[in-house]
């Protein structure tokens, strides 16, 4: 939960960066809700921090209501009244033992399946870019997230659990394998659509087809299909992919993968909509690079922050470390 408090907070950043109007984001709250039907960035808006307000929630529900309590009494005064405000009071009941158990982990669920997607059904409902304009975006971002999210749960999560209580949890081979599975959907999707695009779109998705199997077909192939795809599929396949140091790789090349297939469907589809040659010379410029740099650096020390606070001793109770299949 922590992780996932800190990816959606750097996600907001990168945005409000972007878009240069932070005001946009508050507007789309109260204005604009004539077509509220058709416009999936104002789900976006409501849904996206009501996930980033759960997740903050069960970050601090995770934690033994005794060892909380604990950390909260040794503060003092308006402290101790600022640690209940920001933890939501959470010392004082929880919801693992209520009944809205149920409720909380199925409305946690969808938020966590809506965040992905929600950026390429985004893409899928912009006019004038025929290239977006498919549900073979939304699969990709999509499959993609639930590969890079296995591999988190085996290296990344065991990472964090040993930095807070020097415990590492059992490997869990389920992850492995849906990895697996879901970078090999996208490698089928993917040359899947390329193919659909050459043999049957129109002028504007041949133009696209072109584009991504042309000038930028090296960047793609190298970045997505080999150090994305193939690369980390090799590692998880083989009987090293058992190994922690290569799913650390996997886990590097998948994201990095990941980052490469999405910025390279927007790049491409933004760039089929210049006249002439000039589409051919449109690439991703610095300042694109360098929000998302910000962005990852803010993710790791807002993660930072939080597992700091977070007591050492107590943290993996409520989990099992059996092996799990």
């Amino acid at each position: 939960m922590a992780s996932t408090v800190a990816l959606i907070l750097a996600g907001f950043v990168n945005v409000l960066a972007e878009v240069k109007q932070p005001g946009r984001l508050i507007f789309g709250y109260f204005l604009g809700w004539s077509n509220w039907d058709t416009a999936i960035i104002k789900y976006g808006i409501i849904l996206l921090p009501i996930f980033l307000v759960v997740a903050w929630w069960l970050s601090f529900q995770c934690i033994p209501r005794a060892r909380l309590g604990a950390e909260i009494e040794k503060l003092s005064g308006i402290w101790r009244k600022l640690a209940d405000i920001f933890s939501l009071w959470s010392r004082h009941y929880s919801v693992f033992e209520s009944k809205w158990l149920k409720p909380v982990l199925v409305t946690t669920v969808f938020l966590g399946l809506f965040a992905p997607l929600h950026s390429a059904v985004f893409l899928m409902n912009e006019h004038g870019v025929p290239v977006w304009n498919s549900p073979a975006a939304a699969i990709l971002f999509f499959a993609s997230a639930i590969a890079v999210a296995a591999l988190a749960e085996l290296v990344v999560i065991p990472a964090l659990a040993w930095a807070v209580t020097a415990t590492r949890p059992a490997a869990q081979t389920g992850h492995r394998i849906t990895a697996a599975v879901a970078l090999g959907v996208c490698l089928v999707t993917w040359y899947g659509w390329m193919w659909w695009l050459g043999r049957f779109g129109s002028i504007e998705e041949l133009r696209a087809a072109n584009l991504f199997m042309g000038p930028y077909g090296a960047e793609i192939t190298w970045n997505w299909t080999v150090i994305g795809l193939l690369i980390p599929l090799v590692l998880l396949l083989l009987p090293t992919g058992r190994g922690y140091g290569a799913q650390w790789l996997a886990f590097l090349g998948a994201t990095w993968g990941s980052y490469a297939a999405r910025i390279g469907i927007v790049i491409g589809g933004e760039a089929i909509n210049r006249s002439g040659a000039g589409y051919y010379t449109f690439h991703l410029n610095f300042g694109e690079l360098w929000y998302t740099g910000v962005s990852v650096l803010l993710f790791l020390g807002i993660l930072a922050a939080l597992l700091a606070a977070m007591p050492r001793d107590a943290q993996s109770a409520p989990f099992s470390t059996a092996k799990k299949v």
